[in-house]
């Protein structure tokens, strides 16, 4: 019986990036040039390639606790939308 590592790639296009952060690519694309990510690019006009390590540690510092913003005595508005023109209400004249 032989056993078969799976291969996984690190370096992954600036597309599969943004896929990757959730977020378009001209936003992973303006952090690149902030120089939020660094990239690696392995000849002078190649495609920039990203480090899945720095991908999963840019999701890691930003996550937080939204109990943090809002702590539990705070009451969020209701908005009522039933006298909304797309949930049925009629304009008068």
């Amino acid at each position: 019986m032989t056993a078969t590592a799976t291969l996984q790639r690190r370096l992954i296009r600036t597309k599969e990036a943004a896929a990757y952060l959730s977020m378009s690519d001209w936003k992973l694309r303006r952090l690149i040039q902030e120089g939020v990510f660094p990239v690696v690019q392995d000849r002078e006009g190649g495609p920039f390639l990203l480090d899945l390590r720095d991908l999963d540690g840019y999701i890691e510092n930003r996550k937080r606790s939204i109990a943090e913003d809002f702590p539990a005595q705070t009451k969020f508005p209701v908005v009522s939308l039933s006298g909304h023109p797309r949930n049925g209400a009629r304009r008068l004249e």
